[in-house]
């Protein structure tokens, strides 16, 4: 599946269907343009629900299952197809209506894919991740960052990440997550906020979910230098695909090879990186240095 900078990416259900019938067509030994003829459909069309980036209609799902797949699609299989189209005609948006604060980041694009998600990997370079910030924290990330909002479009993207923390909390979706040292050391807010994020840091690694790792300025250079970014694993088939956050727009990577490059990236990082449970007393020398 090819790197996309599409504003709303496509469900989950719809990049489930699109891997298998992308696996049925690889097992059939037929040119996508063989199977457009077949099923009588122009083959940009049929090339475009192959890679997710246009839904299925029933009709033609059943076609390509009773036709040039016939042979290779278990039963199982067929099962599954019509069970993921009608979950992805049935999906909603449930941010729809936040859409103008969404869209200039593609930040609407990214809730899709971190609902649907079953695990998330992440590396921090600048800030404390969404996900474990505090509220005074967000709203001074979020009013800085996005200085287009007016505050009741802050207050609205903080009460959305809130929402985020108390999902991932209650959910059993497991977070691993690598904080750069500097992170810890921005003073995003005062002292006395900045206190209660990085005491927020130290309660939530200790979730049986969420797994926190710093890692220390004098690592030297590192993979993790290039930016940010976000691992996000869906149950099989989909394929993970990796989010990173631009000040213009985002981009998610869905070619393996990329997505394997971040993998490796990730896991370099998490070898380096210090388990936070294991060593508050850095967190603590840092809550310490904080003006009075």
């Amino acid at each position: 599946m090819a790197q996309s900078k599409s504003t709303v990416p496509a469900s989950v259900p719809r990049r489930e269907l699109a891997q298998i019938l992308t696996d049925l067509r690889e097992a059939s030994g037929l040119t996508l343009k063989e199977i457009a003829d077949q099923v009588g459909v122009d083959h940009g069309h049929l090339s475009r629900v192959h890679r997710a980036l246009r839904g299925i209609s029933e009709e033609l799902l059943g076609k390509l299952l009773d036709r040039p797949y016939a042979h290779v699609a278990t039963d199982d299989e067929r099962t599954r197809a019509f069970e993921l189209l009608r979950a992805d005609l049935a999906e909603e948006d449930p941010y729809k209506r936040h859409s103008t604060l969404l869209t200039p980041t593609q930040y609407g694009g990214y809730l899709k894919f971190e609902a649907g998600a079953t695990s998330l990997r992440a590396y921090e370079l600048a800030l404390i991740p969404g996900l474990l910030q505090t509220e005074e924290y967000a709203a001074a990330v979020i009013e800085a960052m996005r200085p287009d909002l007016s505050k009741k479009g802050v207050a609205t993207l903080v009460e959305i990440r809130m929402q985020r923390q108390e999902r991932l909390m209650g959910g059993g979706k497991a977070f691993h997550v690598v904080i750069d040292e500097a992170a810890l050391r921005r003073p995003v807010v005062s002292a006395e906020p900045m206190r209660r994020q990085l005491r927020r840091l130290v309660e939530v690694a200790e979730h049986p979910f969420v797994s926190v790792r710093f890692l220390p300025m004098n690592t030297g250079c590192h993979a993790g230098l290039y930016g940010s970014f976000m691992i996000m694993g869906f149950s099989e088939p989909t394929p993970s695909v990796v989010w990173v956050e631009g000040l213009a727009e985002s981009t998610y990577f869905a070619k393996q090879d990329h997505v394997e490059r971040y993998a490796t990236a990730f896991d370099s990082l998490w070898q380096r990186g210090v388990p936070l449970a294991a060593d508050h007393d850095f967190v603590e020398k840092v809550i310490k240095e904080l003006p009075t």
